[in-house]
């Protein structure tokens, strides 16, 4: 079991996505027990998106793009940086969801096309890029939608909340499995 010794990998391990869905589920049903102050309620959700992100990166992440996950954990808490002028002064946010146009596909296109363009930044905005996606993973199914085509459409898009659980069910699933094989192999 080389794996366990290898601490630089200790995210691979094959418990540690169970282990998030489950801290998911207990997140989100402590934001649905009550109302938070927003300095709680920011915890706990960017807490969430962390979890989630660590369930969908075990489970799709190829072993050769490794180098962008730093980047992604980043991007999909770096994202929410654009509710604090929302917060302070009450602008940037689209009209049909509440959140910042930022949250939307735009803001991946952005970085993808700079991460193409910028060869010595190409991994650092990939990866924002992929967090920012899994961020928006989760946005879809929390709060009032994301504003996903702005500036073409400002209208909030939502998705239930059962069916990001199922992504995120289906991705533990996954990610055990590639943990399982890759420890077996190993």
């Amino acid at each position: 079991m080389r794996w366990i010794q290898d601490r630089r990998h200790v995210w691979l391990h094959p418990v540690l996505p169970l282990v998030a869905l489950a801290l998911v589920g207990a997140i989100d049903g402590l934001l649905a027990w009550r109302a938070w102050p927003i300095v709680v309620h920011g915890a706990l959700d960017e807490s969430a998106h962390l979890l989630t992100a660590l369930v969908l990166l075990a489970a799709l992440l190829p072993a050769r793009l490794r180098h962008l996950l730093p980047w992604a954990l980043l991007g999909i808490v770096a994202i929410d940086v654009d509710h604090l002028p929302l917060y302070f002064w009450g602008v940037g946010a689209a009209a049909g969801s509440g959140r910042p146009v930022t949250h939307s596909l735009l803001t991946i296109a952005v970085l993808l096309g700079g991460a193409a363009l910028l060869r010595r930044l190409r991994a650092p905005l990939a990866g924002l890029a992929v967090g920012v996606a899994l961020h928006l993973v989760r946005d879809l199914a929390t709060g009032p939608g994301v504003p996903l085509l702005w500036p073409l459409s400002d209208t909030a898009v939502t998705a239930p909340y059962a069916g990001y659980l199922g992504v995120l069910a289906i991705g533990t699933a996954a990610a055990v499995v590639r943990r399982r094989r890759a420890a077996l192999s190993a």
